[in-house]
């Protein structure tokens, strides 16, 4: 992570390399896709924060949210199995199944979501039960899985998260809490570009930790930003990133 911050143009070879921690082949999320084995296998993913976010709208309360959720699972994962299995017979490809994690974009907040549940900021208290009642209804839907099928809160890909971080009412070691209820690890986090390299393997160990006490995937995507300091923002040019400000690690900084 460090090489890669120090040596390319605004540090953004990091946003393609994660750490992983207990992530299975077939996961078909980048970066922490692979596949080990025989090939003609494959995976599908799902980038269905909007259609998360308007099953919950106007949910009065948390089971009501988590019924509407459940049915939308099962309806999507359904689809892409049905799709799935017919490739997989019809072209000898075989289907390894879904993963349910509702993926954000620049266009699509998986945040709006979690606020509709909490009816909260995100970040706020509530945030943790929010994300545990989505990954629940992910958890019930008994078709195939793979991958993570948690939540994934990319500071630097949902507008909303990245609102919230900028405001300062996420940090992380708060996206790292939600991990513990099946978030998928620290995703696209900006650091200062004097971080240590000791400083970004307590937070891996921490990542690991975590992913070996409750036995699921998770990931470390983080992204120390040469020559940024501490409350200066990002400069990406990526047009799937968004630009935020810089938080410092926790502990004390070193100094330049």
């Amino acid at each position: 992570m460090k090489k890669l911050s120090d040596g390319t143009v605004q540090s953004e070879a990091d946003f393609r390399f994660a750490a992983l921690a207990s992530v299975p082949q077939a996961t078909p999320f980048f970066p922490g896709a692979y596949l080990s084995g025989l090939g003609h296998q494959f995976a599908v993913g799902l980038e269905s924060a909007d259609e998360v976010a308007a099953a919950v709208k106007d949910a009065p309360d948390f089971p009501t949210a988590k019924r509407r959720l459940m049915d939308l699972f099962f309806e999507l994962a359904s689809n892409v199995e049905n799709v799935g299995r017919r490739i997989d017979s019809e072209r000898g490809w075989t289907y390894l199944g879904v993963d349910l994690s509702p993926a954000p974009s620049k266009d699509a907040s998986i945040a709006t979501a979690i606020e509709n549940i909490s009816h909260e900021p995100f970040g706020s208290n509530g945030t943790l039960s929010a994300v545990g009642a989505i990954t629940n209804a992910i958890k019930e839907v008994g078709l195939r899985k793979t991958g993570y099928s948690g939540i994934m809160l990319p500071v630097l890909e949902d507008p909303v998260i990245a609102e919230r971080w900028n405001a300062g009412l996420v940090s992380l070691d708060s996206l790292l809490s939600y991990s513990a209820v099946c978030g998928t690890g620290l995703d696209t986090i900006p650091l200062p570009g004097n971080v240590t390299a000791e400083q970004l393997t307590r937070v891996i160990g921490d990542v690991a930790t975590l992913s070996v006490k409750w036995n699921k995937p998770l990931t470390a995507r983080l992204l120390p930003i040469s020559g940024k300091a501490s409350g200066e923002r990002t400069e990406f040019s990526d047009p799937r990133m968004l630009n935020a400000v810089i938080q410092p690690i926790s502990g004390a900084e070193p100094h330049p």
